[in-house]
């Protein structure tokens, strides 16, 4: 009996395998719709967030643990109410990096030996300590501000003192040359005031206070130029050395001192027109000496009259009026 003679294999898939995938093709696209038309179930999928650590796919034995309702926000990361203390009792430690929670398996907090977890009691009232601390920091700047503005205004005022004064001194020191009287009395200045001293020697005899006939001349002069500056607050300083006064009519230096410097004002208000409510009267006897008195050059210098003339700034100012 003759061979029956085999027919070529047919080259291509089989006719069914194309059928089939059609089939599979309309089955998949049938399940797509209904799964794209279904709610998905949140509390499985939270579920299996929660079987994932740092964003891992090993699955942990919390896994089947249910947990509160919540946004799944992605990658295994939800932001559940009371997620940070359930992830502490299974023995998760929680690390907030900005909005963000980043959970990392410990077994135990660092800080405790037996495993338990302790609650960080600074994490509490965090929007008060802020909102305090903010308070704070405005109130510190507040008054750093404070206290650079007096700062800047004292030192304006003191500029603009010494600028006055410097003017007066310049007046004064060319009126008293030209009364030839610049050598027999020294003048200074500064922010607040201009100074005469005046030589006690010249004024008066010695553990007297009334003025010398001779200085009377000079005395003139002065009140000249006290004149020029009656508005403004001009005080008056009588001042001895430290050698002790032994006289019936004065009982120290300080009572001495305080005779000078008044018989000076009585003079110089009969010479001049000067405003009384502006003048001041002090005696310092020895308490405030300019040289040593261990030397009679020294004593000399100490035995004299001071008078200030406070420039028109410091003139308004209440606390030299007082």
């Amino acid at each position: 009996m003759a061979k029956r003679k085999e027919q070529p294999a047919e080259e291509g898939s089989p006719a069914w395998m194309a059928t089939f995938s059609d089939l599979m093709n309309l089955l998949m696209c049938f399940f797509v719709l209904l799964f794209a038309s279904s709610t998905m179930d949140e509390g499985k999928i939270q579920q299996i967030a929660a079987s994932f650590n740092n964003m891992s796919f090993s699955i942990l034995e919390a896994g089947a643990i249910s947990l509160d309702q919540g946004p799944l926000v992605s990658g295994g990361v939800t932001q559940l109410p009371g997620i940070d203390s359930f992830l502490e009792n299974i023995g998760v430690s929680v690390e907030v990096k900005g909005n963000n929670q980043d959970t990392s398996a410990t077994g135990s907090d660092e800080g405790r030996e037996d495993g338990t977890s302790q609650i960080d009691p600074t994490e509490e009232n965090t929007e008060e300590v802020v909102i305090e601390n903010s308070s704070e920091m405005q109130e510190s700047e507040a008054n750093q501000t404070e206290e650079l503005s007096q700062k800047e205004l004292k030192e304006q005022m003191e500029e603009q003192g010494l600028e006055q004064s410097e003017e007066m001194y310049d007046e004064i020191s060319q009126i008293a040359e030209s009364y030839s009287i610049d050598d027999r009395i020294v003048i200074d200045f500064n922010s607040q005031y201009v100074s005469l001293d005046l030589n006690g020697a010249i004024l008066f005899d010695a553990g007297q206070a009334d003025i010398r006939n001779d200085a009377l001349i000079f005395m003139r002069k002065i009140a000249v130029i006290l004149s020029r500056y009656k508005d403004c607050v001009i005080e008056i300083e009588g001042h001895t050395d430290n050698v002790p006064i032994h006289n019936s009519i004065y009982e120290s230096n300080r009572y001495l001192s305080t005779a000078r410097a008044t018989k000076v004002y009585e003079y110089v208000m009969e010479q001049a027109n000067l405003t009384d409510e502006n003048i001041k009267i002090a005696g310092y006897g020895e308490s405030r000496p300019v040289a040593s008195n261990s030397t009679e050059e020294g004593r000399a210098k100490n035995r004299r009259v001071s008078i200030k003339i406070y420039n028109q700034l410091n003139s308004n100012n209440d606390s030299v009026q007082e």
